[in-house]
């Protein structure tokens, strides 16, 4: 019995922060044809593993190496759930069928999905190169 209970104990604490649940951390509204950068992140209510490592490499960048344009809100990061009326309607707009990392300035889009999903929790610097890479042009 004392086993099943500290299974049990452990399972909920490896798997509490793995998927969360809720729109606690959705920011700001995706804006049409903005004029400064919008990092936007599409997720699911239920949070994955690889959904949350993309948001924390991409908010600990920002802080590390783009606090100047932060601050200055020359670049923003939008977190909305897909499942929620806000995400729905910037997905439709963006053309964003589920989860999803764009990179907007503009009517200009890029879609760093592929390159955020697949790294971000695996091997963060090549992630974080393909991010630099699409702020630094957008930044010209």
């Amino acid at each position: 019995m004392k086993k099943g209970i500290t299974g049990l104990i452990w399972l909920v604490l490896l798997t509490g922060n793995a998927c969360r649940t809720g729109d606690q951390n959705d920011s700001a509204a995706f804006v049409v044809d903005a004029d400064y950068i919008q990092i936007v992140l599409f997720h699911l209510a239920q949070r994955c593993e690889s959904c949350n490592a993309v948001e924390q490499e991409t908010l600990g960048m920002l802080e590390q190496e783009y606090g100047e344009e932060v601050h200055s809100g020359k670049v923003i990061f939008v977190s909305l759930n897909f499942q929620n009326a806000k995400g729905k309607e910037a997905a439709g707009i963006l053309q964003a069928s589920g989860q999803t990392l764009f990179v907007v300035k503009g009517d200009s889009i890029t879609d760093l999905t592929s390159a955020a999903f697949m790294y971000a929790s695996t091997n963060p610097e090549v992630y974080r190169e393909a991010l630099r890479n699409t702020l630094d042009h957008y930044l010209e």
